[in-house]
């Protein structure tokens, strides 16, 4: 009934407002006519979406709550209520993985504190068995076996109470005793039981120093897992000769699973690795040795030297270059003549070390402090050249560099000079030699006698 009066009202309104429309021309008003009736159908039929469907307990939106005024509007409010619901899940899916990470977390952190103390515990176990060695309350990585640590313990007791107690019948048994042969032969045993006494607690005490030193070198190799003989008996007071016997004794009775003493009896080491180590940086040695000495009979570098050589080179020449290009851009008479010169007495150092490797001890200073400090003066020269209006102290700071390059030019001359030393002297005594034979030889008097 509602919806025929409401379709009734819809085609009267269309019908008034096309008779207007057709006695003035003028069709605004059927337009409106159409868009109210669009409306109209539009807040029915929301008034039937109400009853069945909304919102409430803090969701979105409640559609019973928004009336569509018009087709636009309810369009709107459709698209606000999907983004709204699309937002709420979104949330609700924040939540979920908010809470589901802090769970891991939680759980991540648990784990960490029973790993924590679990290795804790194991740690102050370990600290606490006589195989531990301790230093500033850390335990060292050394492998270490007290041998004979119970022993030493059971020696010390039993032969402290034998003592005691042996010692006591044995003085009673010498008081007492009246010649008789029984008495004798008791008191005879008594005494060898307590002298076995008293050799279990010294044999015990023994034990037990030769533990404590043998961590006390231990704890003095440290980290390292390696120490010099000589630093051991320094630091336990002792000869080098006993730490050596020592230690060969140590190594016998296992007190260090991994423990390895050189050839030569001067340095402990307390692992494979540290052991590897030592033989390969040994065999090394041997072998630079061993080329050194063929490459001296041979006249030749060895490979360690001739890459020294040929890096110190290859650095020199491409300081060179360096410094030629830094000439090329500087335009100014006085300073390229500088740079030339000292571009030039470079040049010919580093060919005569080239041809004369003797002489790279020579150029170490050159090559660690004059040559990039030469460079950096004439970079900032170079920079400073550049200014188009240079102010009193850029002025200042160029010449001070051009009186710097001067001393410098001075100073590699002289160290050319030295790198032609040993020939001038080889060459000088070599021509002196062959004029005092000549002149024995009464060479050099006939020789001068025919040029007169």
């Amino acid at each position: 009934m509602a919806d025929n009066q409401l379709l009734n009202e819809i085609g009267d309104e269309i019908r008034d407002a096309l008779k207007v429309s057709l006695a003035k021309g003028d069709f605004s008003k059927i337009n409106e006519a159409i868009l109210n009736s669009v409306n109209m159908v539009i807040d029915e039929a929301t008034d039937h979406l109400e009853k069945s469907t909304g919102y409430n307990n803090a969701n979105p939106i409640n559609v019973s709550t928004h009336r569509y005024s018009s087709y636009a509007t309810g369009k709107a409010t459709r698209e606000k209520q999907k983004q709204l619901e699309k937002e709420r899940q979104e949330r609700m899916q924040k939540r979920r993985e908010y809470v589901r990470q802090k769970q891991e977390l939680n759980e991540q952190r648990r784990r960490q504190r029973m790993n924590a103390r679990r290795e804790e515990a194991l740690l102050q176990r370990k600290m606490r068995s006589p195989n531990a060695i301790i230093e500033n309350g850390k335990l060292l990585p050394t492998k270490f076996i007290a041998v004979g640590d119970t022993s030493s313990i059971i020696g010390i007791s039993f032969g402290i109470i034998g003592l005691i107690l042996f010692g006591i019948l044995s003085l009673m048994f010498w008081v007492a005793q009246d010649g008789s042969a029984t008495e004798l032969f008791l008191t005879g045993m008594v005494s060898v039981f307590t002298l076995l006494s008293g050799g279990l607690l010294a044999l015990g005490v023994s034990q037990r120093k030769l533990i404590d030193r043998a961590k006390r070198y231990a704890k003095i190799c440290g980290s390292k897992m390696y120490a010099k003989l000589s630093q051991l008996a320094a630091s336990s007071g002792l000869t080098e000769k006993k730490v050596r016997k020592d230690i060969k004794k140590m190594l016998a009775k296992g007190f260090y699973p991994e423990g390895y003493m050189d050839e030569e009896g001067t340095t402990l080491m307390l692992s494979d690795e540290v052991y590897k180590d030592y033989n390969s940086l040994l065999a090394s040695q041997k072998a630079e040795e061993a080329e050194k000495i063929q490459a001296m009979q041979e006249g030749r570098l060895t490979s360690a030297e001739q890459s020294e050589l040929d890096q110190m080179v290859a650095e020199g020449m491409d300081a060179v270059k360096k410094l030629h290009e830094l000439n090329d851009n500087i335009p100014g008479e006085v300073i390229t003549k500088k740079l030339s010169t000292l571009e030039d007495l470079l040049r010919q150092m580093f060919n005569r070390v080239k041809q004369h490797p003797e002489q790279m001890d020579r150029m170490h200073k050159l090559m660690d402090y004059y040559l990039p400090t030469m460079l950096k003066l004439v970079e900032a020269y170079d920079e400073y050249d550049k200014v188009t209006a240079p102010g009193k102290e850029i002025i200042q700071a160029k010449e001070e560099i051009e009186k710097t390059l001067d001393t410098i030019n001075e100073a590699f001359v002289q160290l050319l000079n030295n790198l032609f030393q040993d020939s001038v002297w080889d060459v000088t005594s070599d021509a002196q030699v062959l004029t005092t034979m000549l002149t024995q030889e009464g060479l050099a008097q006939e020789s001068a006698l025919k040029n007169s």
